[in-house]
């Protein structure tokens, strides 16, 4: 699979996830990484630039993303969804280049880096969460690493997360996060950089959103599990359940 970087306003070089479907409620030993649906609100601080992504897996192991980012000149929006690992559809995201791999890497990066420091406050996962707890937490010596499948992210140490979760109903868990690093700009030796995390967290059991019979027409499709270099728009009536044939049989 080709690398791939991506620019965040110069907070982090980018370089996707795996995680099972939890089940209905938040049982003991559930992990941070499970929700069904999870909904982020992230600010990376001080650049002007905004993301709310909206992320639902499906119990086939898909993933659909729903995407709203803001920079100071620009406004991206639109949907994305991974099938089976292998096939990368996108639909919206008007202006974009054919290539819409790099589509997928800030809002995975994200989820990633969300769901580490969630582990890194409260390690026991979010069945202990349940009246509101304040977490504080600070790394001086080892530096934090990410990675996706698409898309990998360092932050070097010293670092720390600040923030709160809290149960706001059967399988709902709410929090808010600020995770503060040293600054990798050059030349900015001692300065820091923040990224603001407001989430919400589904862990309930639920119908993906696009069922198996949903014809793909509209969306453009591309292979990223065979290197290819752009995507296409789909065609000839292709429904998400023969995409999935085809990808689980490639």
């Amino acid at each position: 699979m080709k690398v791939l970087h991506v620019y965040l306003p110069a907070v982090f070089v980018i370089l996707l996830f795996d995680s099972p479907i939890a089940s209905a409620q938040v049982d003991q030993g559930t992990r941070w990484r499970e929700a069904v649906v999870t909904d982020l609100d992230v600010d990376f601080d001080n650049t002007g630039f905004h993301a709310r992504w909206r992320y639902h897996r499906c119990d086939c192991g898909d993933l659909l993303i729903k995407a709203e980012q803001v920079a100071p000149d620009s406004v991206l929006a639109g949907e994305l969804m991974i099938v089976d690992g292998k096939v990368l559809l996108s639909r919206g995201f008007d202006g974009q280049d054919e290539d819409i791999e790099a589509l997928i890497q800030a809002p995975s990066l994200m989820l990633q880096l969300a769901n580490s420091l969630l582990n890194r406050s409260q390690p026991k996962g979010p069945f202990v969460v349940n009246e509101k707890q304040s977490w504080d937490e600070t790394e001086k010596t080892l530096d934090l690493q990410v990675s996706t499948g698409f898309a990998t992210g360092r932050f070097d140490a010293p670092w720390g997360v600040k923030g709160s979760g809290w149960r706001t109903g059967p399988g709902h868990v709410r929090f808010n996060l600020v995770f503060q690093f040293a600054s990798p700009n050059p030349g900015q030796t001692g300065s820091s950089s923040s990224i603001t995390f407001n989430g919400d967290l589904d862990f309930a059991k639920q119908a993906f959103p696009y069922p198996e019979s949903t014809v793909l027409d509209g969306w453009r499709i591309q292979w990223v599990s065979k290197n290819d270099p752009q995507s296409k728009p789909v065609s000839d009536g292709l429904t998400l359940k023969s995409l999935r044939k085809k990808a689980n049989d490639s």
